[in-house]
């Protein structure tokens, strides 16, 4: 059986980093796995070529994006009916007129990016002959990825897409084609069970089910860590508005009871902004020190947990999917503080692995939390660090989340035969 997985530029190194923990486990599965790599623009996918390069593993081949006039300007039928009832629905809807004006541009975009989507799609199928009879087609992302998944009338063994927060839930933002969607594949995998559950009420399916995502850990987690004069905070995120990394750097300002070491991974639009406002709120407090260390690969992040004795990491996002990043730290036995948003709660346990914030929290709330770590007793410490060790073994391991992944596919595919 192959794999046909349709992602957001992966395997360039800057996009859908997380891709790659998938695809040494499910090529053990698959005989073949076709990568085809969309990377949107603001209306057009860019134009890719070479990344191969990125890949070593021999059953892996990554197609190049390319398209022309005809590509561009040559609609699939299917597709333009279907976008012309969702820019009706879209006009005509009760939602505020800004929701309704992001709603028309995602389906402006959607259809060049479907119908460019789809022709790469039948480019790769003819280039390599692929039987797709004996092919699963998978979408890692539930958006225009899914709905060109959708729109492929050729005879897979399978269609799945992968679903995550934003991709998914209609208040973070418009979700256009979805029942199409979900009409015309065979199952879509969330990420969390607040996911699949939303799924199956929204749309009134039962095509839904959870899969998690899990993470690598190929180091011995020091789960005994020990508390330094100094106490090791982290955090990993895009800098958007959405991680609300300026709530960390607020309340970082109303401790004044313990010295903290603040270490941010990742960078994005508001890199800038936030380490001058880093530097103007915190740069004069002696018992803070911060530093931002911008985008890493996902390997060095890995790294450096393994390296540093980090003792709480902490998550300030409005909106989640079921946080990766809070996976990677607990398998490090890092205990998380994070907001109760989206799937977080299926990972966070309060009282136990960490704690969780009220969404809406204030900076005396996150500021009391750091504290109440950074002063517990050891025996207590101890807990939280083993809890969130023995979170990640149980639930978010990698490698038996990605074999199970692989045993479900190719079982609901031996069933359609």
């Amino acid at each position: 059986m192959n794999l046909i997985l349709l992602t957001i530029g992966y395997p360039h190194p800057k996009r859908d980093v997380f891709v790659g923990n998938e695809i040494d486990i499910l090529s053990r599965f698959f005989d073949k796995i076709y990568i085809v790599p969309i990377w949107p623009g603001k209306v057009l996918p860019k134009k890719l070529k070479n990344l191969k390069q990125y890949i070593q593993n021999p059953k892996v081949e990554v197609a190049d994006i390319s398209f022309g006039l005809k590509e561009i300007l040559l609609f699939n039928p299917k597709l333009v009916g279907l976008m012309i009832k969702e820019i009706l629905k879209a006009l005509f809807s009760p939602k505020p007129f800004s929701y309704r004006i992001l709603n028309l541009w995602m389906i402006f975009r959607w259809t060049f990016l479907t119908n460019i989507t789809v022709a790469n799609l039948r480019k790769l199928i003819k280039k390599y002959n692929i039987p797709v009879q004996d092919t699963i087609l998978y979408s890692y992302w539930f958006h225009f990825l899914a709905l060109s998944t959708a729109l492929c009338n050729q005879p897979f063994a399978l269609k799945v897409s992968r679903a995550h927060g934003s991709d998914l839930y209609e208040k973070s933002y418009p979700q256009p084609c979805k029942k199409f969607i979900i009409e015309n594949i065979d199952k879509v995998f969330a990420c969390s069970k607040m996911g699949a559950e939303y799924i199956n009420k929204r749309y009134q399916t039962d095509k839904a089910e959870v899969s998690y995502l899990g993470t690598f850990n190929k180091y011995s987690a020091v789960v005994d860590k020990k508390r330094e004069e100094v106490f090791k905070i982290v955090s990993c995120a895009r800098l958007a508005p959405v991680k609300r990394i300026d709530r960390i750097v607020d309340s970082l300002e109303k401790v004044e009871s313990v010295k903290i070491s603040w270490t941010h991974i990742g960078d994005g639009e508001l890199f800038e902004k936030i380490k001058s406002y880093a530097q103007e709120k915190l740069g004069k407090k002696s018992n803070i020190q911060f530093i931002f260390l911008g985008f890493m690969k996902n390997e060095d992040i890995l790294n450096l947990y393994a390296s540093s004795n980090f003792n709480l990491f902490v998550n300030t996002s409005k909106s989640e999917g079921l946080p990766v990043s809070i996976m990677e730290a607990m398998s490090y036995g890092i205990p998380v503080v994070a907001t109760d948003v989206g799937g977080t709660k299926e990972i966070v346990k309060n009282g136990i692995n960490g704690f969780l914030l009220d969404k809406d929290f204030s900076d005396f709330d996150l500021a009391s939390l750091i504290e109440r770590f950074a002063t517990m007793s050891e025996e207590d410490y101890k807990k939280f660090c083993l809890a969130a060790r023995k979170t990640w073994e149980e639930n978010f391991n990698a490698q038996k989340c990605y074999e199970d992944f692989a045993k479900r596919l190719l079982a609901l595919a031996a069933s359609k035969k």
